[in-house]
């Protein structure tokens, strides 16, 4: 069935801009799986319906929202959309668009050290990249405090809502460190569904308990100004219970019904059904099927009031009502998730958009109100050039020659301290980490020199005790972190220190440590630093370096 195009009625240009935003990433896809020579047959692959459910959202945050010290974790499926927006911007040649999914062309997934235009995070493992702009945060203000350079900025992560079945995600969200850090913006693509199904049970009061729980300002942008409209007439607030109440799959159902179809369902049997009923008998067709689909997160000027909210003292969550598929044929179904427009769906595509299917990557006329806009966004998002510094030399050998039986995690204590001495320039960039057991892993004589990390400077109610061993001084510019027993956490936060000399220029030398049994669980998130170009070292205790 054919659908609405998205935003008719929203404010010119940015309305242009959405739309070929909706183009592009879907033009892109439906190019790798049915334009491009394919010897082999296999389907290509590519997301289509999970781009269209982040458009607004996306083209809302680049051309109205973001500044250029801001940094955003694009959620792995949306990939398309972020390369239609760099190329909009000029951060992408056209010859690329062509390569989504091929060798050497744009990844299947965001990624910062394999795509050509810029990525701010890899994604692609679920939770990581939701979780990684929290460790960037924490990176950001360490630099800045111990070698300055780093500027302000938030760090954005666009999050579809079925990624928040990850343990990962809630394991990072209550971090006690993270309540803290105000500059750190979730927005969740609350398009209640996963891969294969319509998730059952309605989500957003749960999720809204959750974050509100850990600390969090929670946003929720449910409704498109259409839908606020008719809610303030007769019968409106019983069909915003309705809407509110239904459950997922039915709600999901409308959206694949024709205007009939809506009047018939949507009222219910409850004892206000007449008055729904009398509400939409009123609308003429266009703005029935309109209506049904005019949620929040496809609202370019609800979410920029979403925005203007952001609290700054803690971090936030917006959760962002939107629909899968959202301008495409393929809206709302329920298998949609994979599912790719048919050559004849892409033409009915390209004339409701008024573009040329025979010359997909058109960008707007530079002197025209979108182009200029593009153009202005461009400017204001530009990153000065990243000089890189040298990292400081580390000694092959501090001298010590070792005499009796020790540990091996008793030496890696005595080599930190000894190296603050024989070389204080490397060990001034040297961070350790550790999952609450930094006592149990030698770390003490070093943590006593330098200090633990905290957002702020705590009172140390313990500086007089003399029973006290280990002096747990909190600081902004301390060089050990503890976080939980995370160990998903702390190798995230590795992997964020050690991307600092991409990101900033100032190289870190990040040494997490842990539990030896504990390894195996965190080797995958580790991995998946490194190849987002974090380098760090793992210490296994009480066995030894791994």
């Amino acid at each position: 069935m054919n659908s609405p195009s998205i935003n008719q009625n929203a404010p010119e240009p940015l309305a242009e801009i959405e739309k070929r935003v909706l183009w592009l990433s879907t033009a892109m896809i439906h190019h790798a799986n049915r334009v491009r020579p394919n010897p082999s047959g296999l389907k290509v692959g590519g997301h289509q319906a999970s781009c269209a459910s982040m458009v607004s959202i996306m083209t809302s945050l680049w051309f109205g929202q973001l500044r250029s010290g801001d940094r955003v974790s694009v959620k792995p499926h949306a990939a398309p959309v972020l390369h239609g927006i760099n190329y909009l911007l000029g951060e992408l040649d056209e010859s690329y668009l062509t390569t989504l999914r091929e060798f050497g062309g744009l990844q299947s997934y965001p990624s910062r050290s394999k795509d050509p235009d810029p990525v701010d995070y890899s994604t692609g493992s679920v939770g990581i990249g939701a979780t990684a702009p929290i460790w960037g945060a924490i990176a950001r203000r360490y630099v800045d405090a111990s070698l300055g350079g780093a500027g302000t900025g938030r760090q954005y992560s666009l999050v579809g809502d079925a990624e928040l079945d990850e343990g990962a995600v809630w394991e990072a969200v209550l971090d006690h460190s993270v309540a803290e850090l105000g500059e750190i913006v979730w927005i969740v693509d609350l398009n209640r569904q996963s891969l294969d199904r319509v998730v059952p049970n309605i989500a957003a009061t749960r999720l809204e308990r959750m974050f509100s729980g850990a600390g969090w300002q929670v946003i929720t942008v449910k409704f498109g100004a259409l839908l606020e409209s008719l809610f303030t007439r007769p019968g409106g607030t019983a069909l915003r219970e309705r809407i509110l109440d239904m459950p997922n799959p039915e709600y999901q159902r409308l959206l694949r019904c024709t205007a009939d179809e809506v009047r018939l369902r949507l009222p219910g049997d409850a004892a206000d059904a007449d008055a729904i009923t009398s509400l939409i008998n009123d609308l003429d067709d266009p703005t029935v099927l309109e209506a049904i689909r005019n949620l929040g997160g496809h609202d370019l000027d609800a979410l920029r009031e979403a925005y203007a909210q952001i609290d700054d003292t803690r971090p936030t969550v917006i959760i962002a009502y939107t629909i899968k598929g959202r301008g495409l044929p393929t809206q709302g179904h329920p298998q949609n998730h994979s599912s790719l427009l048919t050559a004849e769906q892409y033409e009915i595509l390209a004339a409701e958009l008024g573009m040329d299917p025979s010359k997909p990557w058109e960008r707007f006329e530079a002197d025209g109100p979108s182009g200029r806009i593009c153009a202005e966004t461009a400017g204001r998002l530009a990153r000065p050039k990243v000089e890189h510094l040298m990292p400081p030399a580390v000694p092959k050998d501090i001298g010590r020659t070792p005499s009796g039986t020790s540990t091996t995690q008793a030496a890696l204590g005595r080599v930190l301290l000894d190296l603050s001495r024989e070389a204080p320039d490397a060990a001034k960039r040297v961070v350790t980490l550790s999952p609450d057991v930094s006592s149990t892993t030698n770390l003490a004589g070093w943590l006593n020199k330098v200090g633990v990390w905290s957002p702020n400077e705590r009172h140390n109610w313990f500086a007089d005790d003399a029973e006290t061993i280990m002096h747990w001084r909190e600081k902004p510019t301390g060089q050990h972190m503890e976080l939980g027993i995370a160990e998903t956490n702390l190798v995230g936060l590795m992997g964020e220190l050690g991307a600092t000399w991409s990101r900033w220029g100032q190289p870190l030398f990040p040494i997490g440590v842990m539990y030896d049994p504990f390894i195996e669980r965190a080797l995958e998130p580790w991995s998946y630093g490194i190849y987002a170009g974090g380098q760090s070292i793992m210490v296994g205790t009480p066995s030894g370096v791994t």
